[in-house]
């Protein structure tokens, strides 16, 4: 797996992000000439940072910002729309405060641990499949009656999809989400919680509250 790492990403402009959607889709891209197509493999782990304005003080609580609204658009137009439907997980980044440090999750070698063990457990579920990863797991298997999520727990967010909270591309990316967190701890089957969390992940909103 390649990683792609862009910071300060609406600086690249959003005529060149918006060419990255066509490889995070699909996983490859097409070169079109006068008389033929190349299609090659391009398939990556994309990780993009952003300030949440052109001054980068918009979430900082000891400092003013200098943005205006207008400003603070324009520069987060960029990340569009259709791309950021194209990414599993967003997280707006705090000032972290040394009088409330964040709880630990682990050691770098415990975590590692932890998915190279959810790595293998997508791999023996995926056995036979042209894929060994939950990311690439089609949606009609992901919504089909072969999906390894129950019905139950797939249709908790048929709500959100009917409020045009997400997209149904984004339920399926919700849903090899909390496949993946099952796999973290140890579990086949992923529960309410998990949809839960990955809705939550993907849209760092509180209506993630699924049950």
């Amino acid at each position: 797996m390649c990683f792609l790492s862009g910071d300060e990403a609406p600086e690249f402009g959003s005529a060149r992000l918006q060419l990255l959607r066509q490889p995070l889709e699909s996983g490859s891209i097409a070169i079109h000439r006068s008389h033929s197509v190349a299609t090659y493999p391009a398939r990556f782990q994309l990780i993009l940072a952003a300030n949440p304005c052109p001054c980068g003080y918009g979430y900082d609580k000891g400092t003013r910002c200098t943005c205006t609204p207008l400003q603070k658009r324009r520069y987060l137009e960029a990340l569009s729309g259709p791309l950021l439907d194209r990414m599993d997980i967003r997280s707006v980044v705090t000032t972290p405060s040394t009088s409330k440090p964040e709880p630990g999750v682990g050691t770098s070698a415990e975590i590692a641990a932890r998915v190279a063990a959810a790595r293998a457990r997508q791999a023996e579920r995926w056995q036979g499949e042209a894929f060994s990863l939950n990311a690439h797991v089609p949606a009609n298997i992901l919504r089909g009656p072969a999906s390894p999520i129950p019905a139950d727990v797939r249709t908790s967010l048929d709500k959100h999809l009917a409020r045009g909270q997400i997209t149904l591309r984004g339920l399926d990316r919700i849903l090899r989400l909390a496949l993946t967190l099952a796999d973290l701890r140890g579990d086949a089957t992923p529960a309410h919680d998990d949809v839960a969390a990955a809705l939550l992940l993907r849209t760092g909103d509180d209506y993630a509250c699924v049950a």
